[in-house]
């Protein structure tokens, strides 16, 4: 360490050694902004078309089975983009955190197949298909919602934080609104990711980086 290294203020060291830290962990971390935006797409339109499909109740505007491939579709098309991006960004990593991420990242699987056996025991036992669309909207909202806020606290991660806390948000409103009305409560859900991606780009410091950094003491 050089004489004018000695010299410096031992926080302002700190704070240059959190900041290079925080550069590489963005390098790494997925881009928010489209992560925000495809899960704002993928809920938006899949919510809608589903609602499509339920609403008029006596005479829907389009088929079940189009509402259902298109909600489909978009939902699968945004966990393979959201996949592959982390992935790429990820792949410079070693040690713990790619076993954490690996371990974090197959629990999203297990706990939708979960979700959806339990699911179609309910409606094998009779539980009719408007009564389901509660479940259908509430349950992931509370998988997603769960899994990100570990992430959060497991990475430091707000953009995280403001994923897991707005889908709670979003189940908690879906459980108020009566079906098949509450899919409504999940397209509002995609518009608020939308709307949280234009913010991202703006002021990417009020929705990513770190929830708290090593020099706030």
């Amino acid at each position: 360490m050089g004489a004018d290294e000695q010299d410096r203020d031992p926080s302002s060291i700190l704070r240059a050694i959190d900041d290079d830290q925080q550069r590489a962990q963005r390098a790494l971390t997925p881009n928010a902004t489209l992560l925000y935006a495809t899960w704002g797409i993928a809920w938006a339109v899949g919510f809608l078309a589903f609602y499509a499909a339920f609403f008029p109740v006596d005479n829907p505007l389009i088929p079940f089975a189009v509402g259902a491939a298109i909600g489909g579709v978009a939902l699968v098309a945004a966990i393979v983009f959201s996949a592959v991006h982390s992935a790429r960004r990820g792949s410079g990593s070693r040690g713990p955190s790619v076993v954490q991420g690996a371990i974090y990242g197959n629990i999203f699987p297990v706990a939708f197949t979960l979700m959806g056996l339990l699911g179609w025991r309910l409606t094998a036992a009779g539980v009719p298909a408007l009564t389901m669309l509660s479940y259908w909207v509430a349950v992931p909202c509370l998988i997603v919602g769960i899994l990100f806020l570990a992430g959060a606290a497991m990475w430091n991660e707000r953009s995280q934080l403001v994923f897991g806390c707005w889908t709670f948000i979003v189940g908690l409103v879906s459980i108020a609104l009566p079906p098949p009305h509450n899919l409504l409560a999940g397209a509002a859900g995609g518009i608020g990711f939308l709307v949280v991606a234009v913010v991202q780009s703006v002021r990417p410091q009020l929705t990513s980086g770190p929830i708290t950094r090593s020099t706030d003491g």
